[in-house]
């Protein structure tokens, strides 16, 4: 369609006068709610210009569910959303941020479907569970769902935004053969949830390339943290007494602070290799400490910003009805490109 469409086209398809069309879309007023409507849709289908129909929507509110803002990378997205306020009114989309418990399905279902009454749409990050992925899967058939940072395949959603978690844990995997070298030696990988399809996919990431590229490096068991730093510190202190020659750590969810302080004081920073997920100010001081070697990071917000764009594309209020690349991209820093915050 070309932005060459006229008033008197426009017109034509609505079945009404130019002079209605025209009072329309420079908001003049005086207009039926019915015959306004009309001219609407048309402006809207022959493309005469976005802008003149989003200015006359409704603004569709969102829901977006996430963990607690505890979780470093949980309250830099919470910044981002609300950062999208420009782009926001252009769209004539808001969106609202919701605490979601992600230990509780029994409560994250009663959750969704208080929202799904209340809003247009809905943007959820949180573990895999049936019950959730079954009322998610209710609940998309009547309000577009997105899965954000960590999938739920089965949801029903029309898009997932976020990074490519498998690759993501390859990287990881190959950044840990290469710092521990040839020898090899015992690893440690440390999850938040079995039941966050992320994490999950890391770790088959992770496993992956070090049973391709790296046969010196093994694998101790896969633990859990439930995203609990005192207990990932606990786990690694645990591991580190009962197996003495463990040579990297990989720790996919929260605890890093408590981790590298467990290394400090038993005097092997710098000796085990740690490797871990999204950059902080903190994460960028142990890193140039020495005691972090690598951080992977997804930037939060690309993601807010991507699901703004989605949801505008399934709503014809951007200026493609295409959707846009759902993955993003993720960034690796050492000690030398670690930036200043």
């Amino acid at each position: 369609m070309s932005n060459k469409t006229t008033l008197e086209e426009i017109a034509k398809a609505a079945g009404v006068s130019v002079t209605t069309v025209d009072r329309v879309v420079n908001r003049r007023g005086g207009v039926s709610p019915k015959s306004e409507a009309k001219v609407l849709e048309w402006a809207s289908r022959l493309n005469l210009d976005r802008k003149i129909y989003r200015a006359h929507a409704k603004t569709l509110r969102i829901a977006v569910l996430l963990p607690s803002p505890d979780n470093p990378f949980f309250a830099a997205m919470r910044d981002a959303f609300s950062t999208l306020e420009e782009r926001s009114e252009d769209f004539r989309i808001r969106c609202f941020i919701h605490d979601l418990d992600p230990v509780n399905s029994t409560v994250i279902v009663q959750r969704i479907n208080e929202l799904a009454n209340l809003y247009d749409g809905l943007a959820i990050c949180c573990p895999a569970h049936p019950d959730v992925e079954s009322c998610l899967s209710a609940v998309s058939k009547r309000i577009p769902v997105l899965t954000l940072v960590s999938d739920l395949p089965e949801s029903g959603r029309i898009a997932y935004i976020g990074p490519d978690n498998r690759r993501i844990g390859r990287a990881a995997g190959d950044l840990m053969g290469r710092f521990i070298g040839r020898e090899g030696g015992k690893v440690l990988v440390m999850l938040g949830y079995h039941r966050i399809i992320g994490h999950q996919e890391r770790e088959m990431g992770f496993r992956a390339v070090l049973r391709e590229r790296f046969p010196n490096v093994t694998l101790l068991d896969i633990a859990e943290s439930e995203e609990n730093s005192q207990r990932a510190a606990a786990v690694v202190q645990r591991t580190l007494k009962v197996e003495k020659d463990v040579r990297g750590i990989y720790n996919i969810s929260a605890g890093n602070y408590r981790i590298a302080k467990t290394l400090e004081e038993q005097g092997l920073d710098g000796k085990v290799v740690f490797i871990t997920h999204e950059l902080t100010p903190l994460r960028c001081e142990l890193l140039r400490k020495g005691v972090l070697d690598a951080v992977i990071d997804q930037n939060p917000r690309i993601e807010a910003s991507k699901t703004l764009e989605v949801f505008a594309a399934h709503f014809k209020r951007g200026d493609t009805t295409d959707l846009p690349e759902t993955y993003t991209a993720f960034e690796i820093f050492l000690r030398e490109n670690c930036p200043n915050f």
